[in-house]
C-alpha cells in the first residue's frame, strides 16, 4: 500500500503552483510583458554582475573534476568560512564556519532544520498569514502546527497571542521577515519582545524553544531595519537562501547557520547534519557553493521592485 499522505500531497498542487502554471500559460497567450506574476516569487531582475563574473571565473579556472564533484555533506570548508566572515562583517555577530551547513535553498534549510528539532507531538508556532508550505514541512517532520494571527493593520507579531499559544510542547516558532506574503518587516522592538517572552517561557517550562528565522527576503527591504535575530535570541537557527538576494531561485543554494550561543550548539548542528543525511541531501550544488562564496556581499538592484 502506498503512503496515502504523499499521494494526497502529490495529487494536488499548492495554490501558489497553480497560479504560477496559469501565469506561464497566459504569458504564452498574451505576451510576458502583459502578465504580472506574484506567485512563486521568481525575481524580476537578473542576477548581479558579480554572479556572472564569478561563474565565468570559476568555470575557467577551477579543475573540472573538483568543479562538478561532491563537496563534504556540510558544504565546502572554504565556502563556509567566507560566509561566516560575511555574517560577522554585515551583522557584527560571531559566526563559526563549523556551524554553517550548505543547503539546496530555503525549502531544504527549513525541512532539514525542522527534522533536526522536532520529535513526534512537538508543536511549531507559525504567525499567520504565512507561506503555505511551512505547514507541509512542519507536519511532515511530525509536528503539530499552531497558527497565531499577526496584528492588523501593520502585521507585526502579536506577542501576547503567541505567548498564549506557547506550552510545554512548543519546540519552535517560524519567523519570516521581511514577510511573505504581507511584506511586513518585524521591528527591533517586536523581535526583542518576542525574545524576552521566549526566554521567560523556556524558564517556566524547563525546555528549549527555538526561533527558525527564514530569511530569503532579507535584502529586499526599502529602508526598514531588518533585525538579525541571533543578536536578540540565542536559540535561533537561521535559514538563508540566495534565491532572492542574488536572483538564483532555480539554482537552489542557501545555508543553515547555528550560533555558538545556542544551547548545545554543536549537538544541534549534529542534528542538522543528521537530518540532511536522512533526507537524502548529499551536498548542495558545488558550482553554486563556489559562486555564492565569491558574492557573499553582492546586493540586488531592488529599484525595479520599488517601482
Amino acid at each position: 500500500m502506498l503512503n496515502e499522505k504523499m499521494v494526497s500531497l502529490g495529487s494536488r498542487r499548492s495554490v501558489i503552483r497553480e497560479i504560477f502554471e496559469y501565469g506561464k500559460k497566459r504569458k504564452a497567450e498574451i505576451g510576458e510583458e502583459n502578465v504580472f506574476d506574484f506567485s512563486l516569487g521568481n525575481p524580476s531582475v537578473p542576477a548581479p554582475a558579480a554572479v556572472t563574473a564569478a561563474l565565468e571565473h570559476i568555470i575557467k579556472e577551477t579543475d573540472p573534476v573538483r568543479l562538478h564533484g561532491y563537496t563534504s555533506a556540510q558544504g565546502d570548508m572554504a565556502v563556509r568560512a567566507k560566509i561566516a566572515k560575511s555574517i560577522e562583517k554585515r551583522f557584527g555577530f560571531p559566526a563559526n564556519k563549523d556551524l554553517i551547513y550548505m543547503t539546496c535553498g530555503a525549502a531544504a534549510s527549513l525541512t532539514v532544520t525542522l527534522n533536526a528539532l522536532v520529535n513526534s507531538g512537538d508543536e511549531i508556532i507559525i504567525p499567520a498569514p504565512f507561506f503555505p508550505e511551512y505547514r507541509v514541512f512542519a507536519e511532515n517532520a511530525g509536528a503539530r502546527v499552531v497558527t497565531v494571527m499577526c496584528r492588523e493593520p501593520d502585521f507585526q507579531l502579536d506577542i501576547k497571542a503567541i505567548e498564549s499559544a506557547v506550552n510545554e510542547k512548543t519546540k519552535a516558532i517560524i519567523i519570516n521577515s521581511p514577510n511573505n506574503p504581507t511584506g511586513a518587516v518585524f521591528s527591533p522592538d517586536t523581535i526583542k519582545a518576542l525574545s524576552d517572552m521566549l526566554v521567560r517561557k523556556q524558564a517556566e517550562y524547563g525546555t528549549y524553544i527555538y526561533i527558525i528565522a527564514d530569511e530569503p527576503y532579507r535584502e529586499l527591504s526599502y529602508g526598514a531595519e531588518v533585525p538579525y535575530i541571533p543578536k536578540y535570541y540565542a536559540n535561533t537557527a537561521v535559514c538563508y537562501s540566495y534565491s532572492k538576494s542574488l536572483s538564483l531561485p532555480g539554482e537552489r543554494i542557501g545555508y543553515i547557520f547555528i550560533p555558538e550561543s545556542a544551547n548545545n550548539s554543536k549537538k544541534l548542528y549534529a542534528a542538522v547534519c543528521g537530518a540532511g543525511r536522512a533526507l537524502g541531501f548529499v551536498c548542495a550544488p558545488s558550482l553554486m557553493q563556489y559562486t555564492v562564496a565569491e558574492c557573499t556581499d553582492a546586493l540586488p538592484d531592488i529599484s525595479t521592485y520599488k517601482k
